[in-house]
């Protein structure tokens, strides 16, 4: 037991010594200015698939962040003005200009990673921009493939139960698990985020801990951010049109915050050799 304080003295003591808060700020918010170019071209793809709407979108980003009466409207007034506002189809430019914006919070993540891991700078400004745009360009197409369960997946099913009835059975079971399935798959987003964003060659098996640890301090830290904004908090009074925008980077900024100590208890363990 006197081991383990030990252990978590000496995490805490180096996430304060690489000034992580710091980091988790800067991240956070490029993160903040980065979302609106971001849910930019998700609506722009959007509008190209058949089916699929604003509403659908804003069901999906609002089940990525807290159940906090005060971020509902403003996201999903965000996402109507976005949709009614971008045109069908954009030039590429366009699309590029948004696509550096948006990666610009993966580049503050990195940044930050690199910083817990030690590692030098190799590459130039513009390739770490590169870089962080395609890590960027992933995420929209994991979004776009997200919506597109949600709205198609009734009908998929439907349509795996006539041609293929086992892998019906399996799906249909899978679906049963959606929670167990969404932890999952947010930890294995984690472990890529730990193991492929700083200039460090990284094993996915030795960032799996901290990738751990960071899903569930998500999963904790959201539910008690929710049910402490929605009935104790007193922010409305405060800062009154603008809480909605305050609440949502301050729950960003814990987030990041818990991704930053994931990484470091992952370096922790490298070093004491249990990884």
């Amino acid at each position: 037991m006197i081991s383990f304080y030990i252990q978590c003295r000496q995490i805490a003591n180096k996430f304060t010594r690489d000034e992580m808060t710091v980091y988790a700020a800067q991240a956070s918010f490029f993160i903040v200015l980065s979302a609106f170019p971001f849910v930019m071209m998700l609506m722009t793809v959007v509008q190209l698939i058949p089916n699929l709407d604003a509403q659908d979108v804003g069901a999906t980003l609002l089940a990525l962040v807290p159940d906090v009466r005060a971020i509902a409207p403003l996201v999903q007034q965000a996402v109507s003005d976005l949709y009614t506002n971008s045109p069908g189809t954009v030039l590429s430019i366009t699309i590029i200009v948004a696509l550096w914006s948006a990666s610009k919070g993966m580049l503050g993540m990195e940044r930050g990673l690199n910083r817990v891991n030690e590692c030098q700078i190799h590459r130039s400004y513009l390739m770490s921009h590169l870089v962080c745009m395609g890590y960027t360009l992933v995420f929209l197409l994991s979004c776009i493939l997200s919506l597109l369960l949600i709205v198609f997946g009734n009908a998929i099913q439907s349509f795996l139960d006539s041609t293929f009835p086992i892998v019906a059975d399996i799906t249909r079971n899978i679906l049963h698990f959606r929670t167990l399935l969404a932890v999952v798959i947010l930890t294995g987003c984690f472990t890529g985020i730990y193991t492929y964003l700083p200039h460090r060659k990284l094993s996915p098996r030795s960032q799996l801990p901290g990738a751990v640890f960071a899903t569930a301090g998500w999963l904790v830290s959201s539910f008690g951010f929710s049910i402490y904004f929605n009935h104790f908090s007193r922010f409305s009074y405060m800062y009154g049109s603008l809480t909605a925008v305050i609440l949502l980077m301050l729950w960003i900024y814990l987030c990041i915050c818990i991704l930053f100590l994931g990484a470091e208890i992952n370096v922790h363990l490298m070093k004491i050799g249990v990884l």
